[in-house]
């Protein structure tokens, strides 16, 4: 008991003795939640989610959404003015300003861009649009969005897609020379440069080929196949800075927890580890990049009565190993829900269960371990202190330390050229220690943008240079 009161004491007087944990907390149901959905898109502006679209129910669509904010805890709805059909299966990205949603079970050639600065939506041109399809795959170059692959209502796949140009709001065809096969529930990752689509199905059956697609060449290359995960549908992909990470999905009645580690430099495949893995699952929605690790939760596996998770896991490709997430908090088990990496944190939000019966629900996971940033020493630093990110240029992940003297709310935050926050990498209280911060710019366009540590009582801003 003695040593027990001396421990408490000790935690007392140094409080940077005490480490940030795992933690799950639930999303606001108050005022404004949207209604309960599933097949929905979200998409992180830097400080904020916004949530459109989705399903209710088999042919019950919504063209209605809601802007959440974490610091708050609130919901804000989004104007249903001039915006786009109802719909679910359907694509969106954040252009850095704006929203842009497009294709889905309406099968047509529509979308709309959301400004949610003025809550307004504007229509995207359908001249020389892709042919409308739900189940496509969509990316953000950072100037750009590229929409590939899908299927129709006559159960016909593609192999054709589309580059967006919201500044010009226009349209060019992909070329399908050399294209992967025609699919859809595949998966489509931005490497800085090129998209990479792989795995997905046709209506005869599931693949284990992919492509490399090339916006500026207009062209495409195989990716190989040898030593690929077996062929599957509704898996989950995440683009680790250098490599592209595949797991789970399903195939011909098999669930899989299986995954492979791709290098497009070197077009070659290694295995991740089964050891610890989450159970095998599919939903194609449910992986996240930190930075440093993959994050899975949720997710469903059909085989005998049907079963939705609310477990996850924690890849670190470095050591080839699996950790898991804590169910302790974590929202009820859910699948085809949406999930966003928002600074240090990830959000999960609706879905739903094993009967289909839609979630407003969600949870906001913090690990500081993994996401975010990192508490590398807990000596009391003699002031604050923000330094030179490493590397710099780079393309599309940089790290920077930062030193916090005392106990205080601080936000590291990044701005563009012309002053406008584009992230919120951190806004909450530190105790004294040295940090660790990343931040993936892969969703923004080339050029010089300042980071900045703000706390009660400094400041300090650095600037930083993105090339792609």
């Amino acid at each position: 008991m003695k040593s027990m009161r001396l421990f408490i004491l000790a935690l007392m007087v140094f409080p940077g003795l005490i480490t940030a944990q795992e933690l799950w907390t639930p999303t606001s149901t108050g005022a404004n939640v949207p209604s309960a959905r599933f097949e929905h898109t979200a998409v992180w502006t830097g400080s904020k989610m916004i949530i459109w679209g989705g399903a209710i129910g088999i042919f019950t669509y919504l063209n209605t959404g809601g802007i959440y904010d974490p610091a708050a805890n609130t919901w804000t709805a989004t104007s249903t003015t001039n915006a786009p059909s109802a719909r679910s299966e359907h694509v969106a990205v954040w252009t850095g300003s704006k929203m842009i949603v497009w294709g889905g079970t309406a099968l047509t050639s529509t979308g709309g861009l959301y400004d949610p600065a003025t809550d307004s939506w504007t229509a995207v041109s359908t001249t020389n649009a892709p042919s409308g399809n739900a189940r496509c795959t969509a990316i953000w170059t950072g100037s750009k969005m590229i929409i590939w692959g899908g299927i129709n209502n006559t159960v016909h796949s593609f192999n054709t897609g589309g580059i967006y140009d919201p500044v010009s709001n226009s349209w060019t065809a992909t070329s399908t020379v050399n294209a992967p096969s025609p699919r859809y529930f595949h998966n489509a990752i931005w490497t800085g440069s090129k998209m990479i689509v792989w795995g997905g199905r046709d209506s005869v059956g599931d693949f284990n080929t992919g492509g490399i697609y090339d916006p500026v060449a207009n062209s495409w290359t195989a990716t190989s196949t040898t030593n690929a995960p077996s062929a599957r549908q509704e898996g989950t992909m995440v683009w680790a800075g250098d490599k592209m990470i595949v797991w789970a999905g399903f195939s011909g009645g098999v669930y899989q927890n299986t995954g492979g580690i791709y290098n497009p430099t070197t077009d070659s495949w290694t295995a991740t580890s089964i050891a610890s893995a989450p159970t095998a699952r599919s939903d194609f929605s449910f992986g996240i990049w930190t930075g440093s690790n993959m994050i899975v939760w949720g997710g469903y596996n059909g085989s005998g009565s049907g079963l939705v998770f609310n477990t996850g896991g924690i890849y670190d490709p470095a050591a080839n190993s699996w950790t898991p997430t804590t169910t302790t908090g974590a929202p009820s088990p859910r699948d085809i829900h949406s999930v966003v990496l928002a600074g240090d944190k990830i959000i999960v939000w609706g879905g739903s269960d094993v009967n289909i019966t839609p979630f407003n629900t969600g949870g906001i996971y913090t690990n500081p371990a993994v996401i975010g940033i990192e508490n590398i020493s807990t000596n009391v630093p003699s002031g604050f202190s923000l330094s030179q990110n490493y590397p710099n240029p780079f393309n599309p992940s940089t790290k920077f330390k930062f030193q916090i003297a005392k106990l205080t709310n601080a936000k590291v935050s990044v701005s563009d050229i012309l002053g406008r926050e584009v992230e919120v990498l951190v806004d909450k209280q530190l105790q004294p220690g040295t940090y660790e911060a990343g931040w993936n710019a892969s969703a923004f366009p080339s050029g010089v943008y300042f980071y900045r540590l703000a706390t009660n009582n400094y400041s300090e801003t650095k600037k930083m240079v993105l090339i792609k």
